[in-house]
């Protein structure tokens, strides 16, 4: 059977918000037969079921696996359930795709890989912005060689924790429960997009920073990080702040030819470099105008269009299932999952250097 005709039998545990990201590609890939959603909310799961033509809806993950015995299982739920529910899903004999962060430590997250290993599972932790347009095209552009050899990578999220759901004094949610609280839901696609932009494997050389509390919200936990990350011949800066607007996620790769910067949020690209420079930086200044206003266009079309920050997670997705019909290499390597996972573990022990 060819990788285009196979159709994998696939259920979704939790019917939340991210799962409105997954259901899309779900509903509409012709290598999936959406058999199964799953949530402890009756009403969630049944909405979802009908939106998106699945056949049953579960609110027991453990029914749903005996009697909708799905090929693939996608874990939505909140982050501190993740490493449960993908062992019983492993138990079962289903491949795994899990949310970020898949596990709240790299033991852990080496623990599940082995166990997905043993049993002959794949297990792929989402990286979504790796497909993302702008983070496809700052990588062809440090692999052309246009910015020379890497020497340092900055990203900054900008991003209001406290007014949302993770301050909400009201509220029980999962980012709080986990070691770094509120920043630690978005620790891993810092962790996963530096490592990729250094073309860096392994450990890093050294973090140094601050993981701290600013807002005073208690249940927030943590709201703000500010690190420093060697990787042999790269340096980064890692930033995380709740109380600079706009929103935003800037990153910035500077090389020993030339630097270049985007946005994830609001995506552009400006590049800083030969041959526009000494003389011909204005040249340069001008034609970054242009692509700035450029930008600016295309950013209005996506919002019409709702071409939204997510927009990488079809790309992840279909990439993830032709692995698997072919049974090839996933595009998310196993050993990429615990790279990260060791960077976040850096991140959190900030807390103990305050």
């Amino acid at each position: 059977m060819d990788a285009s005709e196979r159709r994998f039998r696939t259920a979704v545990i939790g019917c939340g918000t991210i799962a409105y990201e997954h259901l899309p590609f779900l509903a509409s890939s012709p290598l999936v037969e959406l058999i199964a959603v799953c949530d402890r909310s009756r009403a969630a799961a049944t909405f979802v079921q009908r939106r998106f033509g699945a056949a049953h809806a579960f609110t027991d993950y453990a029914a749903m696996l005996a009697k909708a015995k799905p090929e693939v299982v996608h874990v939505l739920t909140p982050p501190q359930t993740h490493v449960k529910i993908a062992r019983d899903c492993l138990d079962a004999g289903t491949h795994v795709i899990c949310e970020k962060p898949m596990a709240a430590s790299a033991d852990q997250t080496i623990e599940l890989l082995d166990h997905a290993s043993a049993r002959g599972r794949m297990l792929v932790e989402s990286r979504n912005y790796l497909f993302n347009d702008q983070v496809v095209e700052l990588g062809g552009i440090i692999d052309s060689g246009s910015l020379g050899e890497v020497r340092e990578v900055d990203l900054m999220l900008s991003l209001d924790f406290v007014s949302g759901p993770f301050g909400d004094l009201n509220l029980a949610g999962p980012g709080v429960d986990l070691p770094a609280g509120a920043v630690h839901d978005f620790l891993p696609h810092l962790a996963y997009l530096f490592l990729h932009f250094a073309r860096h494997s392994g450990e890093v050389d050294s973090v140094r920073g601050r993981l701290e509390n600013l807002s005073g919200n208690a249940r927030i936990g943590f709201d703000h990080m500010d690190a420093l990350i060697v990787a042999g011949t790269t340096r980064g800066r890692i930033r995380i702040t709740s109380d600079v607007g706009p929103d935003s996620f800037r990153v910035y790769v500077r090389g020993t030819k030339a630097s270049v910067e985007s946005d994830l949020f609001n995506p552009f690209l400006r590049i800083d470099g030969p041959p526009d420079v000494g003389k011909r930086s204005a040249l340069g200044q001008m034609r970054n105008g242009v692509s700035l206003v450029g930008a600016g266009f295309r950013n209005l079309r996506n919002k019409v269009l709702q071409h939204g920050t997510y927009h990488g997670m079809p790309r992840m997705l279909d990439a993830i299932y032709r692995s698997l019909a072919r049974s090839s290499q996933p595009p998310i390597q196993p050993q990429g999952m615990i790279d990260a996972a060791r960077l976040v573990d850096r991140f959190v022990a900030l807390k103990s250097q305050r």
